[in-house]
């Protein structure tokens, strides 16, 4: 088990992703991944999280071979799809902190991602950093729906 402060416990669980949007510095509304991006958010009793996040509309390789798919096809795959696991703390109620320990995109191994978190029942709004999309910067709101509570 960790040690893990009491307001942290309302967020283990098995979450869905529900919708994944945004807002660039200009007010324009982003829907990142697409209009239904698909995912999946753990948090678990030790510690221990992760998460994965598809885009919508991605397009299959024609083979379940891990080789499968061309350059092109591999590139824009890699692209359309967030992974990452590691640990997670919460120092304080609405702030939660997720240390990078393996991912899809190697060089955010060791790193920390801060969100700042809303719990209203089963639904919970994660906000990142601003994160960059074709050089321009955007915000990130991820609203997740419980599966299962831990």
């Amino acid at each position: 088990m960790s040690d893990l402060p009491p307001h942290a416990l309302p967020l283990l669980g098995d979450w869905a992703l529900e919708s994944w949007s945004g807002e660039t510095a200009a007010g324009e509304r982003v829907a990142h991944g697409g209009s239904h991006p698909r995912g999946d958010l753990v948090y678990l009793p030790t510690g221990r999280m992760a998460v994965q996040i598809s885009h919508d509309g991605r397009r299959p390789f024609g083979s379940r071979e891990l080789a499968a798919g061309t350059e092109v096809a591999q590139a824009a795959a890699y692209r359309t799809y967030i992974a990452y696991a590691g640990r997670f703390s919460v120092p304080e109620p609405g702030t939660v902190v997720h240390r990078v320990e393996q991912a899809l995109h190697p060089d955010q191994t060791g790193m920390d991602k801060r969100r700042s978190y809303e719990l209203d029942g089963d639904l919970l709004t994660l906000r990142t950093q601003p994160i960059s999309l074709a050089g321009e910067s955007a915000t990130s709101e991820l609203r997740w729906r419980l599966r299962t509570r831990l």
